[in-house]
C-alpha cells in the first residue's frame, strides 16, 4: 500500500525555532540547527519541511552512509559538492573554491581537478571557503544528515561550518541520538557544539496519543483530503472517524510507540493483527510485495544506495532476476519500500534496509556480496578508484567471506584512505587487514607488502585519528618484526615509534631515537639520519637540554649538506638558533632566519619559521613581532595547503601575543573555539593549560581550578617530556592554589626552578620566580621563616634576559623589597600591570593613604575591565569595599568624581528584572563578556543591560554600580 504524506503533526516549536534560524539568515545572519532523536523519530521529515519553505535560498544536501563496517568516506560531502554545482555550475563552484578547490578532487574527482599540493586534510578548509563565498551572494541552507555514520572530515567540515558561520548560511546537522553511545566520536564534537553554544539543538521526541491518532486520520484521509483548508488539516473529520475503528487508533499508538515512521508503515493496516515485534513491523510491506520485488529489494539491501547500472550487472551477475526487473522495482517503489534517486534506488528509511538485510540467508549474502564486489572492481579500474569505492569493495569482498580478495581490497583502502586523511576508514580497513592476515594462505603476496609494514602504516593511521596508545603498540609490533637485514627501514620504524611515544605523552622517544640513529651511522643513508638527527634535536630543544640540542641540529645540518637536503638544513638551522637563544645567545634569531631563506618553498622548514620564529619573539617579551610573522604563517599555510594541524600550532602563538598585549577577549574566544576540537595530543596540552591560565585571570576561578584538577594527570604525564610545558603547569597549579589560600602547596608546585637538575631557562624560570616570591611572601605573614636566598641566586641567573626587568621588579614587589609601580610601568604582559596596580592599591591602603589607593585601585578596576581581567576586577573591588572607599556613592576614582558630578540616590526598584540580574553579576565583578556567557546572551546584548542600568542608576562607573546593589 502506497504511503501517502501526513501534515507534520506535533512538530510546531522545532519548527518554529527551524523558521526562525532560516529568518536569520535571509536577513544576512548564520544558524546551526542539530536536530536529534532516535532512529524514525521525523528528523529528516522535519527538515524536509523546512526546505521545502526556503524559497529564495539554495538547499544541498549530503547524508553520511554507512558501509556495514563503519562510515563511507566522504559520503554527505559528495553530496553537498553535487549539489553547490547542480545550483552554481561547475565554473562558479571551482571560482569559489580558489586555489586550493584541488583537495576537494579526493571526494568529487570527476568534479574537481586534483593538485599535488592540496590534501584531504584541506577539505574542511577548502568547503567552508567555498560556501563562505556562495553565501555571501545568496543564502545556503546546508544540510548534513546521519552524521552518526559520519566520517573524520565530515564531522571536521560541520565543526569548521559551525565556528566559522558565515553570513548567509543555515547549518543544519541530524543524527540518531540513540546510535551516538559514550566512545563514539560524534559525542564529542556535539559536546563542544553545545557547550560553546554554537548551535541550537532540537531533540525530537515520540508522539503522544492524541498526536498519533491525528497523524493517522490525516495519513487515511489523504487520498481524499475532503474539506482540507489552507493550514492542510482534514475537514471532514467526522465521517473519518465513522469510518474508523477509535479501538484500532489506540492500537495503533501502542504499537508505534509515538514514533512516527511506525505509525505511518502501521497505518495501512488498521483492522488487521498488527505485529508485536517492530522488526515485524518494519517488514509489513516488505511481506506483500511479491516474490521477485522481495528479491529485487534484498539485493538492493545488501548495497544501499545502489547505482542503476550497478544493480544492473549485479542482478546478472547473481542472476538474482531477469531480464524485466524494471517492472519488479515499480512494485517495490509503489508500495514505498524503495524510492528513486537521481542515480539508482535506495529504501525509504535506513530501518527497513536495515530489517531487509536481516532476511538474506547466509548463502545468499555471501553470493550478493562478491557480485557488488566484481561488478564494482570492473566498473571503477584501480586508478579511478576513490577511498569511498575502495572501501565499498573492500566491505563487500570481506562480507562475502572472500578472504585473499577482502585482504587485497582492505590493504588498498587503508592506503588510499591514509593518503586522503580519511582515518576512520583508514583505521578501519587497516585493522581488518591485520586480523585477516593470518587466515590468508601467502598474505605477503596478496597484500603485497610484508607484514611489518602493513603494522608501521596503521601504526600512523591510528596517530592519526589520536588513538595514541594503540598507536604505540602497533608499531611496537612493527618494530619487533622489522628484518635484521634492513636497518635503514628499521630506523624508519624507530623514528615513527619515537614521534608516536612523545604524542602519547611516553618518555621512550630518545631512548628509541638512539637506537635508530646507531642503525645509519654517518655515509649508509644520511637522509634517514638528518631526520633522526632532527628529531633528537627536536626533543633535546623542548626538553630544555639546549647544549645538546645545539649539537644534534649542527650534526643535522652537516648530514642534510652532505645530501643537499635544503629541507633538512632549514630545520636544522631553525631548531639550533632556538636552542642557542635558549642559552641567552639573542644572536640565535639570526639563524632562525637564515633558516626561513634556506628552507625556499618547503613547507616543512617554513612552518618551523612561523612556529619556532613566532615563539622565540614571544619569549623575548616581543609580542608585536611575534604576532607579525605568525598572521605571515596562517597566510603561508592556507597558500601551501598546510595542515590544520600546523595551521593551529602558528594561529595559538598569535593568541599567546593577544593575551601578552592585553587582547584578552579575542584570545578567549579563540580557545573556546579550537582547544576541545584539537587532537589529543601534546599540543593539546600547551593550549588546555594556556586556556585555563586566562580563565583563572579573566575571573573564571572555579573554572579553572577544575580544569587543572580534570587534566592533572594528562599534564604531568607530557610535563615529562618537555620543560615548556612543565614550567608553565607549574605556574599555573601554583596561582590556582594561591587563590585557594595555599601557599605552601603554591611553592611546592614552582620549587623545581632551584632544583639542580633543571634546565634553567630564564623564561620558564621568571614566571616561576615570581610566583614563589608571592608565595613566600604569603608564608612569611602566617609567621613563617622561610629563606628566598636559593630564589634570589636563580634570579640573578636571569639578568641577560630581555624580559629579566619586569619579572625581577615583580619578584622583589612580591617580597617587599621593590616598589610596585616599578613593575607597572616596565613594559611586559598585560597582566602584570594590573597585578601590580591592584598590590600597590593595597600597599596605599596599608599605608593609611585612602586617596592614594582609591585612585589606583580605580585605575586597575578601569584597565582591568578593558582586557577583560575578572580576577583583577573582583579583587580590587572587593578590597575597595572591604575597606570602605565606595561609602557615599563616590566609587573609586572615575568619570563622575573627577567631574565632580553629585551622587545619585537613585535605586534599582527602575531596573527590570534581567537588569537586576545582570547587575548582580557586575558587583561580582564579571566583566561584559564574562557576563554573557553566564547569562547566555551576547556580550553585545551584556553591554546594553550594562549601560541601561548606569542610566537608570545615574552613576558613571561600573564600581558605582555595584555599591548601589550592595544596598
Amino acid at each position: 500500500m502506497p504511503v501517502p504524506r501526513a501534515r507534520l503533526v506535533g512538530r510546531a516549536p522545532e519548527l518554529g525555532a527551524l523558521e526562525a534560524a532560516l529568518a536569520d539568515v535571509r536577513s544576512g545572519g548564520s544558524r546551526t540547527v542539530v536536530v536529534a532523536g532516535e532512529a524514525g523519530i521525523g528528523k529528516t521529515r522535519l527538515l524536509d519541511e523546512l526546505t521545502s519553505r526556503a524559497d529564495g535560498a539554495h538547499v544541498i544536501v549530503g547524508q553520511c552512509a554507512d558501509s556495514g563496517s563503519g562510515p563511507v568516506p566522504y559520503a554527505a560531502l559528495a553530496g553537498l559538492l553535487h549539489g553547490i554545482v547542480q545550483a552554481v555550475g561547475t565554473e562558479t563552484a571551482v571560482a569559489a573554491a580558489g586555489p586550493a578547490a584541488g583537495a576537494l578532487a579526493a571526494v568529487t574527482p570527476q568534479l574537481f581537478a586534483p593538485a599535488s599540493d592540496a590534501g584531504a586534510d584541506r577539505i574542511p578548509e577548502v568547503l567552508t571557503d567555498l560556501l563562505t563565498a556562495l553565501a555571501a551572494e545568496r543564502p545556503f541552507v546546508v544540510v548534513l544528515e546521519d552524521l552518526h555514520w559520519s566520517d573524520d572530515i565530515t564531522r571536521a567540515v560541520a565543526v569548521r561550518l559551525a565556528r566559522t558561520a558565515p553570513s548567509g548560511l543555515l547549518l543544519l546537522l541530524s543524527y540518531r541520538s540513540d546510535d551516538v553511545g559514550r566512545a563514539h566520536p560524534l559525542r564529542t564534537v556535539m559536546a563542544e557544539l553545545d557547550r560553546a553554544r554554537l548551535a541550537t539543538r532540537l531533540d525530537l521526541s515520540r508522539l503522544g496519543a492524541d498526536e498519533v491518532r491525528e497523524m493517522a486520520r490525516d495519513l487515511l484521509a489523504e487520498p481524499a483530503r475532503p474539506g482540507t483548508g489552507l493550514d492542510g488539516a482534514p475537514g471532514n473529520l467526522t465521517d473519518l472517524n465513522d469510518l474508523v475503528d477509535l479501538a484500532d487508533l489506540t492500537d495503533l499508538a501502542d504499537r508505534s510507540e509515538g514514533v512516527p515512521f511506525y505509525v505511518e508503515e502501521l497505518v495501512g493496516f488498521l483492522g488487521t493483527d498488527l505485529p508485536d515485534s517492530l522488526r515485524d513491523i518494519l517488514l509489513l510491506r516488505y511481506w506483500n510485495l511479491s516474490r521477485q520485488a522481495q528479491a529485487l529489494c534484498r539485493v538492493v539491501a545488501a548495497n544501499p544506495r545502489v547505482r542503476y547500472d550497478v544493480l544492473d550487472a549485479v542482478l546478472a551477475d547473481a542472476a538474482a532476476d531477469g531480464p524485466g526487473h524494471e517492472e519488479t522495482a515499480r512494485e517495490a517503489v509503489d508500495a514505498r519500500v524503495l524510492v528513486v534517486t537521481d542515480v539508482g534506488y535506495t529504501f525509504r528509511h535506513a530501518l527497513v534496509q536495515e530489517a531487509v538485510y536481516a532476511e538474506l540467508l547466509p548463502g545468499e549474502r555471501r553470493r550478493l556480496h562478491a557480485a557488488y564486489a566484481r561488478v564494482l572492481e570492473r566498473a571503477y579500474p584501480p586508478g579511478a578508484r576513490s577511498v569511498a569505492k575502495l572501501s565499498r569493495i573492500a566491505d563487500h569482498w570481506w562480507r562475502a567471506g572472500v578472504l585473499d580478495q577482502a585482504l587485497a581490497a582492505a590493504v588498498a583502502g587503508h592506503n588510499a584512505a591514509a593518503a586522503d586523511a580519511a582515518s576512520a576508514a583508514s583505521v578501519a580497513l587497516g585493522e581488518r587487514a591485520l586480523e585477516l592476515w593470518e587466515q590468508v594462505p601467502d598474505a605477503e603476496a596478496v597484500a603485497g607488502l610484508p607484514h611489518h609494514e602493513l603494522l608501521r602504516t596503521v601504526a600512523e593511521s591510528l596517530r592519526g585519528s589520536t588513538r595514541t596508545a594503540r598507536a604505540l603498540a602497533v608499531a611496537h609490533e612493527a618494530v619487533a618484526e622489522w628484518p635484521d637485514d634492513d636497518p635503514v627501514g628499521l630506523a624508519r620504524a624507530l623514528s615513527d615509534t619515537a614521534l608516536i611515544a612523545g604524542q602519547a605523552g611516553s618518555d621512550e622517544g630518545p631512548g628509541l631515537i638512539e637506537r635508530a640513529l646507531a642503525l645509519v651511522e654517518p655515509g649508509r643513508d644520511d637522509a634517514v639520519r638528518g631526520q633522526l638527527l632532527i628529531l633528537r634535536a627536536r626533543r633535546a630543544m623542548l626538553d630544555g637540554r639546549s647544549k645538546e640540542g645545539m649539537e644534534s641540529a649542527t650534526a643535522a645540518y652537516e648530514a642534510a649538506t652532505a645530501i643537499g637536503s635544503d629541507e633538512i638544513r632549514a630545520v636544522a638551522l631553525n631548531l639550533r638558533g632556538v636552542s642557542r637563544m635558549q642559552l641567552g645567545d639573542m644572536d640565535g634569531f639570526a639563524e632562525i632566519e637564515r633558516g626561513r631563506a634556506v628552507a625556499g618553498d618547503a613547507w616543512q622548514g617554513l612552518s618551523r619559521y612561523y612556529i619556532n620564529g613566532s615563539d622565540a619573539l614571544l619569549t623575548v617579551g616581543d609580542a608585536a613581532g611575534a604576532a607579525k610573522i605568525a598572521e605571515e604563517g596562517v597566510s603561508a599555510a592556507r597558500r601551501y595547503g598546510a595542515s590544520e594541524g600546523s595551521r593551529v600550532m602558528i594561529e595559538g602563538n598569535i593568541v599567546e601575543a593577544q593575551i601578552d598585549l592585553g587582547d584578552w577577549a579575542e584570545a578567549a574566544a579563540w580557545y573556546e573555539r579550537t582547544v576541545p576540537l584539537v587532537h589529543d595530543s601534546v599540543y593539546a596540552v600547551y593550549l588546555g593549560e594556556r586556556r585555563t591560565w586566562l580563565a583563572m585571570w579573566r575571573g573564571f576561578v572555579e573554572q579553572a581550578q577544575a580544569e587543572a584538577r580534570r587534566r592533572a594527570a594528562t599534564w604531568d604525564r607530557f610535563g615529562r617530556l618537555e620543560a615548556q610545558i612543565r614550567s608553565r603547569v607549574a605556574t599555573t597549579r601554583a596561582e590556582l592554589a594561591l587563590l585557594r589560600d595555599e601557599p605552601d602547596e603554591a611553592l611546592e608546585r614552582v620549587s623545581a626552578v632551584i632544583a639542580p637538575d633543571d634546565p634553567h631557562i630564564p623564561v620558564y624560570d621568571l614566571p616561576r620566580l615570581a610566583v614563589a616570591a608571592r608565595a613566600i611572601a604569603r608564608l612569611r605573614q602566617q609567621g613563617r621563616d622561610v629563606d628566598d636566598a636559593p630564589y634570589r641566586a636563580e634570579l640573578a641567573r636571569c639578568t641577560h634576559w630581555p624580559t629579566y626587568p619586569v619579572w625581577s621588579a615583580v619578584f622583589e614587589a612580591e617580597l617587599g623589597t621593590g616598589p610596585w609601580t616599578a613593575a607597572a610601568e616596565l613594559p611586559g604582559p598585560a597582566h602584570l600591570r594590573l597585578h601590580a596596580l591592584y598590590r600597590e592599591g593595597a600597599r596605599l591602603l596599608e599605608a593609611g593613604d585612602r586617596a592614594g589607593a582609591r585612585t589606583t585601585l580605580g585605575t586597575a578596576v578601569t584597565e582591568a575591565e578593558r582586557i577583560g581581567a575578572g580576577l583583577v576586577v573582583r579583587q580590587a573591588l572587593d578590597l575597595s569595599t572591604r575597606a570602605g572607599l565606595l561609602d557615599g556613592g563616590t566609587g573609586l576614582a572615575g568619570p563622575a568624581c573627577a567631574a565632580g558630578a553629585p551622587p545619585s540616590d537613585a535605586g534599582t526598584d527602575s531596573l527590570t528584572a534581567r537588569e537586576r540580574q545582570v547587575l548582580a553579576l557586575v558587583a561580582e565583578g564579571l566583566t561584559n563578556g564574562q557576563i554573557a556567557e553566564r547569562l547566555f546572551i551576547s556580550a553585545k546584548t551584556a553591554s546594553v543591560h550594562v549601560s541601561a542600568i548606569l542610566r537608570k542608576l545615574g552613576v558613571a562607573t561600573r564600581t558605582e554600580a555595584a555599591l548601589r546593589a550592595s544596598r
